[in-house]
């Protein structure tokens, strides 16, 4: 699953969750509309915190980000 931007005719951009199986993309779930760059990125935030929670690490922390998180609170 990935997050889309997609342009539409009137110029706005919507933001979807897009998942790619058997050879066919399907829009998961629309996350809305935006009219600006600055709307869009707002939405596409919300979209990556949503994909995140709902499909797993999408993620590599090459740099162990998140071990030295739990190292600091360890301390």
């Amino acid at each position: 699953m990935f997050i889309r931007r997609k342009k539409n005719r009137s110029g706005s951009i919507s933001v979807v969750a897009v998942s790619k199986a058997n050879g066919k993309f399907r829009e998961i779930r629309h996350f809305g509309t935006a009219k600006s760059e600055d709307e869009a990125d707002i939405l596409y935030s919300e979209a990556q915190r949503w994909l995140r929670n709902h499909d797993g690490q999408q993620e590599i922390d090459f740099d162990d980000k998140r071990g030295r998180e739990i190292e600091e609170t360890e301390r």
